[in-house]
């Protein structure tokens, strides 16, 4: 059985993808608190009374958070179709056909209708 190999030839290691895609929800939600926060000390410094700032900053880190989200699926897609080009066998299901569709059995049936 041949080991998956990453770009160098070296063997490839599970916990890489986990590290470079594992974190896409907290990008996300750290660029939204990041923004909302520069937003609120905006407000505070130069805009006393008013959330304007918190709240552009707001809408400012979703876009950015799902900017970041939207790059990592279009690399975590390319590294797929890169890894199914090297090895087209990984990417085929096998399904035990028998396990989804049992044969049913003749003696496990109940009777139909009791004579009376």
């Amino acid at each position: 059985m041949a080991k998956a190999t990453g770009s160098g030839g070296s063997p490839k290691k599970p916990w890489n993808e986990l590290g470079r895609y594992g974190g896409v929800g907290i990008d996300l939600v750290l660029a939204i608190l990041i923004l909302g926060a520069a937003g609120h000390w905006l407000d505070q410094r130069y805009w006393p009374g008013r959330d304007t700032g918190m709240i552009i900053g707001f809408f400012l880190g979703v876009g950015v958070g799902i900017r970041n989200l939207v790059v990592a699926a279009r690399r975590m897609q390319r590294d797929i179709e890169r890894a199914e080009a090297s090895d087209p066998e990984a990417g085929k299901w096998k399904v035990d056909e028998g396990w989804l569709h049992p044969q049913e059995d003749a003696t496990d049936k109940p009777p139909d209708d009791p004579v009376p």
